[in-house]
């Protein structure tokens, strides 16, 4: 932002008397030959910083609205992809746009950007997550469309840009715990409650963002009627997750006593969505094997 005249000037005179050869013509009239020049030259750089104050805020305005080829760019052109439509180039041959533009044909509604290391390449790999539906209910884009919108990315990446998209099926969040209630209300009463702010809270999930094991607790915990909830370690419960690869296969995350693949993992701390959201086991198929929310917490009425 542009000084004010009276402090350049101000400036302008202390820097010009710490010079002793100019001692001589210094005079306290406002008036003087020498302050007459150092006001012209004071409103000489008042005048060039207003214009560079100017120039700030049309450049600001083009980089805003700039293609620059940064992750930011690629999410928001993946919630601008248009099923079935065609993009054309402009008259400056500059940018790719839809004739077009109907809301109705846009499938992606969230979509996320990272960058990860890549062997054998000096430039880190754009790695972009993409989901339909609405919170709490999101789900992976089908193939054939998938399929689409990679052709969409690889037409507007900008040259050298190594990017991949990825849909995946949630997270499976198993939430194996005790719970402990008041006793003021049925169990099945109690669970549909904990039911309930376990689904608000995936709900309230930033896509792709952290899922704390704590905050999963707190969320149970604001339940109606629930007084504690406890995770007893020796008898295995914690917060787990089961999660999909890129084939939306079940991913092995250990091996049993018998050899046979594990596909829940315990989850410390915190843990980020391969898909970029969680959601419960719909009990079908590969996740028959994982209990409801419901039926993996376990419920105990308070004595006290």
């Amino acid at each position: 932002m542009a000084r004010t005249l009276t402090a350049i000037y101000n400036e302008a005179k202390e820097k010009r008397d710490e010079y002793l050869e100019l001692t001589e013509f210094h005079n306290s009239s406002k008036m003087s030959v020498m302050d007459a020049f150092t006001w012209v030259v004071a409103a000489c750089i008042w005048t060039f910083e207003c214009l560079i104050d100017v120039f700030k805020v049309d450049l600001a305005k083009d980089m805003q609205y700039r293609i620059n080829g940064t992750g930011a760019y690629y999410v928001n052109a993946l919630l601008k992809y248009q099923s079935g439509d065609t993009l054309q180039m402009n008259e400056e041959g500059t940018q790719f746009s839809y004739a077009n533009i109907d809301e109705s044909k846009r499938v992606v509604t969230r979509a996320s950007y990272s960058e990860v290391e890549e062997e054998n390449f000096l430039d880190k790999k754009l790695h972009l997550k993409i989901a339909t539906g609405e919170p709490g209910a999101y789900r992976p884009v089908d193939n054939a469309e998938l399929m689409a919108i990679k052709s969409y990315i690889r037409q507007i990446s900008f040259a050298g840009t190594h990017a991949i998209v990825e849909s995946r099926e949630g997270d499976i969040l198993i939430p194996r715990l005790t719970v402990y209630y008041d006793g003021l209300e049925s169990a099945d009463a109690v669970r549909e409650g904990i039911v309930a702010s376990i689904n608000e809270f995936v709900t309230n999930l930033p896509f792709d963002g952290v899922v704390y094991v704590q905050k999963i607790v707190d969320a149970i915990q604001k339940a109606e009627h629930v007084k504690d909830v406890r995770i007893d370690e020796a008898e295995g419960e914690g917060i787990y997750i089961a999660q999909y690869d890129n084939e939306n296969q079940l991913v092995v995350q250990d091996l049993d006593e018998r050899e046979e693949p594990v596909y829940m993992k315990k989850v410390e701390r915190y843990f980020i969505p391969q898909a970029g959201y969680v959601k419960q086991s719909n009990g079908q198929g590969l996740e028959e094997q994982f209990p409801l929310w419901a039926d993996s917490i376990t419920l105990e009425e308070e004595e006290i």
